[in-house]
């Protein structure tokens, strides 16, 4: 199945564009997702994951809905589902 990546701020810079399509296995989660786009990617696997684990400030979303609020990153994704994540930004 094919979802679209859409990438925003670091993540971006890393790719030099905004979107990637993802070619996944059916019944595939947005963990899996994101460890395909980083093996396939590998500029982004230092910006993704930390040790292994993905990190800890990174808000990952699936058509829109946080996956905090759904499944987490076992959240399934169907074809042509839109994943997004970014950092939180700060300021003052």
């Amino acid at each position: 199945m094919r979802v679209t990546v859409r990438l925003f701020g670091e993540f971006r810079a890393a790719l030099g564009r905004d979107e990637v399509p993802l070619d996944l296995p059916a019944g595939a989660t947005a963990g899996e997702a994101l460890r395909a786009l980083a093996s396939l990617h590998p500029a982004l696997d230092p910006l993704l994951f930390s040790r292994g684990e993905l990190r800890d400030h990174l808000h990952v979303f699936v058509n829109g809905r946080n996956v905090a609020h759904l499944q987490g990153l076992a959240t399934p994704l169907a074809p042509g589902d839109v994943l997004t994540f970014f950092s939180p930004l700060s300021g003052g």
